[in-house]
């Protein structure tokens, strides 16, 4: 995610339990764990700054609380990273 922000300059909008894949392989007889995210149907070019649906998009049980309370704010990368809060507290 933060390569993505900061190389791509692109938000995933959808960080979710179903979308965060754990892949484990071994590397020099160890085991290595990492994470992948994925589903990028959603994601949004970070400087496109208006809304461009009234609904929200996404995983309502992972999203900001500041999304689902203010429909008109723009998605940006605090509420995706209250999400990935979200998704490790479930």
């Amino acid at each position: 995610h933060a390569k993505a922000f900061s190389e791509a300059r692109i938000l995933h909008r959808d960080v979710s339990a179903g979308n965060i894949l754990i892949v484990r392989t071994t590397k020099d007889e160890k085991v290595v764990t990492s994470g992948l995210l994925n589903d990028w149907d959603l994601s949004k070019d970070i400087d496109i700054k208006e809304v461009r649906q009234a609904d929200r998009t996404g995983t309502w049980q992972f999203m900001s609380a500041r999304l689902l309370a203010h429909r008109s704010k723009i998605h940006e990368v605090q509420d995706d990273l209250e999400s990935f809060l979200h998704v490790l507290l479930y």
